[in-house]
């Protein structure tokens, strides 16, 4: 008996407990309705639950979501008619994995439990469908790659061909195809202009000697135009296969590598040289200087103010002033001298075997020279002037990148110095670089980190004596450097754009600021906020002065929004504009630097302000220079006239202070009266001058 197959003695009518015993993990036992009465431990592991979990529960619980009506069907006919049965199904792992179970089912009629032996049929599932998925993919993507593909027998006869090859040689679907490798249609010709000869052809000898050809272009002559293929053919080692040939269609690509090719080294809109163009001959001509002792000049040239001709005269305008700069640089220059253009309105020009320093000076001033005649473009006189950078080789730097990095520090230089102008590199400059990139790179730990801080000098009315107002000035305290003034500072965060979340932070905490006085009593005492001019442009500045007005409840007719002349008049109609939305909230404007910018009188009168300050440069020279008191006494009569108040800054001196009173300022900031104070310093001095007890 002990050899006896499980089937037999199942007809013998052992017990399930009997079979359970001696076929511990055989089989899983089920009631009529489909409920597990007893899983293996293999069965429980397999599908990851512990048998406990699974005893109890019925076998639809753990069907896939589309087998479980198959599955509860197949238990409810084995309650009705109790046959042996198989059937498969997919059951979900207690990780979430599909497994297929193919079962054999034996119900025991007398005992009302079914027997279920269940094999795991996942993988064989997974090969069969990945097989029949596989046949049909091949297909859709064999018709539909977007290169042709042609199949050959092993004499060449082509038996297969996909949707592009089809295309490609004007071959109809379902057409029988007559046609070898040696017998074609149309012409087909190699890169450099040559007939294909069939017999002699590359295709044919991989055919015979079951070669493999990669990357072979040839041309198909169609209707008088020539499209070009890249072709790879590999032998099918089949049998009466013979070769697969694909042709991939490169004639865009083929066109735009030509375009490429000029565009990689030649400026479209002057046809000059490029950088990259540039970049590769100088390495031949620095060799050539360091075998003869020379040096060689790197000229970093840009049009200054060229941003505001494009604005306003529109960029194909802009084109034509490009061209003729580059030909006026061109007849400017030795004839051996490289020129190129860099992209937008920059230029740089290489300056081969100078004996000394003076020679690039010379051809600077040369090029200089030639712009200080007037370009006619459309019947139109314009003027149009450039500043120089100029860098050395050796000195400067004994590489390409060094030196034209060198050259723009120069030409930044020398945009700083009032543009239309030539500025050698030095090592002071480059000191200077440098300093500049450490602060830009601490300025932005100091926005993370809190370093700024905001002082507060009063203005006094030269009438009363008394503050009316305070100016909110930045102060920068480094943690190592201590004190870093606004004038190093400031610009930086003007190129860098740091300059809005330094200016959002400003006019909060000077807003703050004006809430905590009030609640100490202090009323009636206005507070100027500077607004940079790149922040005065911005979107975002009128809802961040209205934000922090409705967040402090501070009163808007207590804040004085200062603007420079320079960023007012730069583009004056839509400065009016944003200073007319300034208004509407309430706050008050002032113009600040007077008098060093370049505003016109007839805007002034339309500007919505209501003060102007006199640059201190003005100021401090009013004892000793005449013209210096007769401007400020103009000021100060244009200002009353237009019913506007005059502040003037930087007084230090009990002899300025009654100047100034005698020119008709009305309000006076600067050291005689009071320094920029703490907020707590300046708080108390507001309640000593005012009059006002803790």
């Amino acid at each position: 008996m002990q050899n006896e197959p499980l089937g037999s003695k199942i007809l013998s009518g052992l017990t399930v407990k009997s079979l359970l015993a001696e076929y511990p993990n055989s089989f899983q036992v089920l009631d009529w309705e489909g409920n597990f009465v007893s899983v293996t431990e293999r069965f429980a592991r397999f599908l990851e639950f512990e048998p406990k979990e699974i005893v109890g529960k019925s076998i639809v619980d753990f069907a896939h979501e589309d087998d479980k009506e198959n599955t509860k069907y197949t238990f409810d006919s084995l309650g009705e008619n109790p046959n042996i049965v198989n059937f498969e199904n997919r059951l979900v792992t207690n990780s979430k994995e599909e497994v297929w179970i193919i079962w054999l089912l034996i119900p025991l009629r007398e005992s009302k439990i079914i027997l279920g032996f269940d094999r795991d049929v996942t993988i064989q599932k997974d090969i069969s469908f990945e097989f029949l998925l596989q046949q049909q993919k091949y297909k859709s993507i064999f018709d539909n790659l977007p290169m042709g593909i042609a199949i050959t027998d092993e004499k060449g006869k082509i038996i297969e061909t996909n949707k592009t090859a089809r295309t490609y040689f004007n071959i109809q679907d379902g057409e029988l195809l007559n046609r070898t490798l040696n017998i074609r249609k149309y012409t087909l010709i190699q890169p450099n202009g040559s007939k294909i000869y069939p017999r002699n052809s590359s295709l044919m000898r991989a055919l015979r000697h079951k070669e493999v050809i990669r990357n072979m272009e040839i041309g198909l002559i169609k209707e008088d135009k020539i499209t070009w293929f890249d072709i790879l053919a590999t032998p099918i080692p089949m049998e009466n296969f013979g070769l697969a040939v694909a042709f991939l269609d490169i004639t865009q690509r083929r066109h735009a590598e030509e375009k490429i090719a000029y565009m990689a080294f030649f400026d479209q809109l002057t046809n000059l040289p490029n950088r990259n163009s540039l970049i590769d001959k100088l390495f031949p001509i620095f060799e050539e200087a360091r075998r003869h002792g020379n040096l060689v000049g790197v000229l970093a040239i840009d049009l200054d103010n060229f941003k505001i001709i494009n604005d306003s005269r529109g960029h194909d305008f802009g084109d034509k002033i490009i061209k003729l700069v580059a030909y006026r640089i061109r007849e400017s220059i030795r004839v051996y001298d490289l020129i190129s253009r860099q992209g937008g309105d920059e230029f740089t020009v290489v300056l081969p075997d100078l004996s000394n320093e003076r020679d690039a000076a010379v051809i600077s001033e040369s090029i200089l020279d030639a712009m200080t005649h007037p370009f006619v473009i459309d019947g139109e006189r314009i003027f149009v002037n450039i500043s120089i950078g100029i860098a050395l080789y050796p000195t400067d730097g004994k590489d390409s990148n060094t030196l034209l990095k060198n050259a723009d520090s120069a030409l930044n230089l020398a945009k700083s110095q009032g543009k239309n102008c030539y500025v050698f590199f030095t090592e002071e400059l480059q000191t200077v670089v440098a300093e500049r990139l450490e602060i830009e790179n601490r300025m932005r730990i100091a926005i993370i980190e809190n370093q700024f801080t905001l002082m507060y000098q009063p203005k006094i009315d030269l009438y009363t004596k008394k503050p009316t107002g305070v100016e909110a000035l930045i102060r920068w305290r480094h943690p190592e450097r201590g004190l870093i003034s606004p004038n190093v500072f400031i610009p930086i965060s003007e190129e860098t754009g740091m300059i809005l979340a330094i200016g959002e932070w400003v006019i909060k905490s000077a807003i703050q600021t004006m809430r905590y006085w009030k609640d100490e009593g202090i009323n009636d005492v206005s507070m100027a906020v500077n607004i940079s001019t790149k922040q005065f442009k911005h979107e975002r500045l009128i809802s961040t002065i209205a934000e922090n007005l409705k967040l402090f409840k501070v009163d808007p007719h207590d804040l004085e929004v200062e603007l420079t002349e320079s960023s007012v008049m730069e583009n004056a109609d839509a400065a009016v504009r944003t200073m007319q939305e300034i208004r509407k909230l309430g706050a008050k404007i002032a113009i600040d630097d007077f008098g060093t910018g370049y505003s016109s009188l007839g805007y002034l009168k339309k500007l919505p302000i209501s003060s102007l300050k006199i640059d201190r440069s003005f100021v401090s020279e009013i004892t000793s220079d005449k013209d210096s008191k007769t401007i400020i006494h103009a000021v100060s009569n244009l200002a009353h006239n237009l019913g506007l108040s005059v502040v003037a800054e930087g007084a230090e001196t009990e002899e300025q202070v009654q100047l100034l009173a005698e020119s008709g300022v009305d309000l006076i900031q600067g050291f005689y009266f009071a320094k920029p104070m703490t907020s707590e310093d300046c708080l108390q001095f507001l309640k000593t001058e005012l009059g006002i007890s803790d």
